[in-house]
């Protein structure tokens, strides 16, 4: 008898380490301005270059006065320092976003200038000559901006607090700047606030003052206050970008070392917390400075906490800004791990700051490299394992999103975009196919020289800006390899190939044939690579590695066979990234469960094992998963193809033993609601033992991942035991607000009036912007039980700050179909003052009115 791992089976099984991984990278970004799920994208398709550059920036020197961190608006002159690279120089053109800019002066002379709401043009009157430094100062005020500086007011126990996000573009909606990567320059914050506040910028602190200044309020009679002035300096260039403000109050925890300080800013009374979470930030540090052979580049590195992050990080040169759940309650360090989040914000450091991709088409520089840092800081912490499932997560994520459909589907370094997050959000993800591709690469070329490569482009090109050839041809010269057919099939193309490979074997010889299944023609070409396969023998104590050369839609490969196979293991450490499904006896299967050469060989063996029926696949798939010396993560694999066979007795057994790893416990607590139906959807004499088990997982387990994930499982049976339970989560704090989420899910799964009555009424006590927007999403499936009153909730959702929150209501909204939102739709595209926002706003017109 064949097993097969099928394509949609392979989905299927990945489903969860893919979302894992998926919550990780949308951590390291902000909310998503993409638009709603039926909403088609956008029709223009246009090649986006990187700006003109008649001049080189040097310096800007802004300074900013904050006179009540409860009202938005601050006062500020901006002093830009920089020299024309053009024989004359009449006018420069900066972005400047929503702000009122009052005056623009040179050596203290008017200048003429033009603001339409988003480009300053300032005018030269004779023209500037070539390489003459100058300097301008512009005075402007910010009040209460879009995007770009997000204010938090006082509410729920904090005091004001206000970040930045300047990623992509956005930090010209507090300054005015070249607000594109390819320009470099030092830069300096002078920030005064009201006493009692912290300021945080990039660089280091010059010094801090105190003075007594005027507070002047609207409607307010003038008074006098108290003001703290900071003074951070960053004399080291950096891009725009990465410029950052956080004003607010903090417990300031340093991690660091003599030779580098590195201060944890989070909410006061939560700085005991902070040695648990941040404590091994001195270790990546220091592992990524020595296998980069380039010490830390800057004066210091921060971490800032803050509230409502849209992202999870933001590298901000020398000061990353984190969300506020970045921080682990002594009670969640048994399941909560930020060390891939904090890692790929300290690895930007280098990758982004330090170097940084010269236009958005080539981000994979910044985040795929740095993405596959944090693989190489958890081979560090956890050794090869460690490696295997970090990139083994990313290679996956990537292979079951990215198709070979050119030209309707572009690769991961095509400059064909409308707008720069596109770039970031595209199926080529540049998060995980860049670490998929330095993985390969590293495959390819062997340790020594993969890490003196990566070494060497650090050398040459830090401090500067790059593209993609940059680093393809510091690789060509350090191996003496030709890679341009690696980068061009791996980086600027769509897709992966999507390989099925059948084993045949008789007395005498094993017969691999593969053939490539996703779409090949003229502008979707087969790939070409070299796919490693390792095979044991019976009676043979050494396995085998071979190598099968495909050049082309098919290919074959014969080995003389010295006995019958005792496992196959294709492609056991990932040299290629592909979607890979195998046919071959379910026995090679069960031998590389128990015995593969590598994690992901076992991985892989379980979820070619998920598509057999009940049979000998079945206990040893049991006796795996309920072994506490084998890796958790394959165990977990094990438990969910158990699931997918309907192996009801075996799962109940597992469950009511003892498991020590809360991986294994949450993989059981989702497969435990399988018991109550069979194959057909029919209810099953599982059902009772099914809802038992899980409500005392949910009451008993120490993991709030597993209480959470028993908590949807009851919600998916609609169990009406566990209503008072999922009723009181909702209104109980936990790490990352899960249980608050999951109480969301289970009660949207019940899909009743009381469900919809309970999400409404807790929203006030939702302060983390994740859980409303999960509450706005919920609200919008549960309208038809009381559509008025899920119009009230999602509207005044709607008009909040949070992008994130706005975003998830507006897509409840469309797909509710709900087109008496219109007129506020209508109402908030009149008013907002973001071209993004408008995109954003328009897109759910458009898919309303097509209702």
């Amino acid at each position: 008898m064949h097993t097969t791992l099928t394509n949609t089976t392979m989905r299927t099984a990945l489903t969860h380490l893919v979302i894992a991984l998926t919550l990780t990278l949308a951590l390291c970004r902000g909310a998503a301005l993409a638009a709603p799920a039926d909403t088609p994208a956008p029709e223009p398709r246009a090649v986006s270059l990187p700006p003109d550059l008649p001049v080189d920036y040097r310096h800007m020197k802004l300074e900013i006065t904050i006179p009540d961190m409860n009202v938005p608006r601050f006062t500020a002159t901006a002093s830009i320092t920089f020299a024309p690279i053009v024989e004359s120089l009449s006018t420069i053109t900066l972005d400047a976003k929503a702000f009122e800019v009052s005056a623009v002066t040179m050596a203290g002379q008017p200048l003429e200038f033009e603001h339409k709401g988003k480009k300053l043009d300032i005018r030269f009157n004779p023209p500037l000559p070539r390489e003459s430094a100058r300097t301008i100062v512009i005075s402007y005020a910010v009040t209460d901006p879009p995007l770009g500086l997000i204010w938090s007011p006082a509410g729920h126990g904090r005091d004001a607090q206000l970040h930045t996000q300047g990623q992509p573009q956005t930090n010209s909606y507090w300054f005015p700047c070249h607000d594109y990567p390819n320009d470099r320059l030092t830069t300096e914050l002078i920030v005064t606030v009201p006493a009692g506040y912290t300021a945080s910028s990039n660089g280091r602190l010059i010094r801090k003052s105190q003075s007594i200044l005027p507070v002047e309020r609207p409607g307010v009679a003038r008074t006098m206050g108290i003001y703290d002035t900071w003074h951070w300096l960053q004399d080291k260039p950096h891009v725009n970008y990465l410029v950052s403000l956080v004003v607010g109050k903090f417990d300031i925890v340093d991690v660091g070392t003599r030779q580098i300080s590195m201060p944890v800013y989070v909410p006061p009374g939560r700085g005991k917390d902070v040695p648990a979470t941040f404590g091994r930030t001195p270790q990546m540090l220091e592992h990524f400075a020595r296998i980069l052979d380039e010490p830390y580049p800057w004066d210091r590195y921060a971490q800032l906490v803050v509230w409502n992050f849209g992202a999870g990080g933001m590298e901000n040169t020398a000061a990353t800004t984190l969300y506020e759940a970045c921080l682990i309650e002594p009670s969640a360090l048994i399941d909560f791990d930020y060390d891939g989040l904090i890692s790929h914000e300290l690895a930007h450091q280098w990758f982004g700051n330090l170097i940084t991709c010269n236009s958005w088409d080539h981000i994979w520089l910044n985040e795929g490299i740095t993405t596959y840092l944090t693989s190489l800081w958890f081979e560090k912490r956890d050794g090869i394992h460690g490696y295997e499932r970090s990139i083994g997560g990313s290679m996956d994520s990537v292979a079951g999103v990215d198709l070979a459909e050119a030209p309707a589907r572009v690769g991961m370094t095509s400059n064909i975009f409308m707008h720069p997050w596109e770039t970031f959000r595209r199926e080529a993800n540049p998060y995980t196919k860049g670490a998929s591709v330095m993985h390969m690469l590293r495959m390819r070329l062997g340790d020594d020289v993969f890490f003196r490569a990566l070494a060497a482009y650090v050398e040459r090109h830090k401090f500067t800006t790059v593209e993609t050839i940059d680093l393809q041809r510091v690789f060509e010269e350090v191996s003496g390899e030709t890679l341009g057919q690696f980068f061009h099939q791996w980086t600027a193309r769509p897709g992966v190939p999507h390989i099925a490979i059948t084993a045949d074997w008789t007395s005498d010889q094993l017969t691999l044939s593969l053939t490539q299944t996703q779409r090949i023609d003229g502008d979707n070409p087969a790939f070409e690579f070299d796919l490693p396969v390792q095979i044991a023998w019976q009676g043979r104590a050494d396995a085998t590695t071979h190598t099968l050369a495909v050049r082309g839609r098919d290919a074959s490969l014969t080995i003389p066979a010295p006995a019958q196979p005792r496992w196959l293991a294709v492609d056991p450490r990932r040299a290629v990234l592909a979607r890979v499904s195998v046919s071959q006896p379910v026995q090679w299967s069960i031998g590389a469960l128990e015995d593969g050469p590598t994690l992901y060989s076992r991985v892989l063996a379980a979820r070619t094992l998920a598509t057999e029926p009940r049979g000998p696949s079945t206990p040893v798939l049991q006796r795996f998963a309920m072994s506490q010396t084998n890796h958790h993560w394959p165990r977990a694999e094990a438990i969910r193809a158990l699931a997918a066979q309907r192996a009801h007795d075996t799962l109940r057994a597992i469950a009511t033993t003892h498991t020590n790893h809360w991986e294994v416990r949450q993989a059981i607590a989702e497969a435990l609601p399988s018991l109550a139906r069979d194959g057909e959807g029919n209810p099953t004499t599982h059902a009772e033992t099914a809802e038992r088990l899980l409500i005392d997982r949910l009451q008993r387990d120490p993991s709030v991942k597993v209480r959470a994930a028993a908590m949807r499982g009851l919600g998916g049976l609609r169990s009406a035991n566990a209503r008072p339970l999922i009723d009181r989560a909702l209104n109980t704090d936990s790490q990352e607000d899960a249980l608050k989420q999951a109480a969301i899910a289970a009660l949207t799964a019940y899909n009743d009036p009381a469900a919809l009555t309970a999400i409404r009424g807790a929203i006030g006590a939702m302060p983390f912007n994740r859980t409303r927007a999960e509450a706005a999403l919920a609200i919008g499936r549960l309208r038809e039980h009381n559509p008025d009153d899920a119009l009230e909730s999602l509207l005044a959702l709607l008009r909040e700050k949070d992008v994130r929150v706005s975003r998830a209501a507006g897509d409840a909204l469309v797909a509710a179909g709900e087109t008496r939102a219109i007129p506020e739709l209508e109402k908030l595209l009149a008013a907002t003052r973001s071209e993004e926002l408008a995109w954003q706003l328009a897109q759910w017109l458009k898919a309303l009115r097509r209702r």
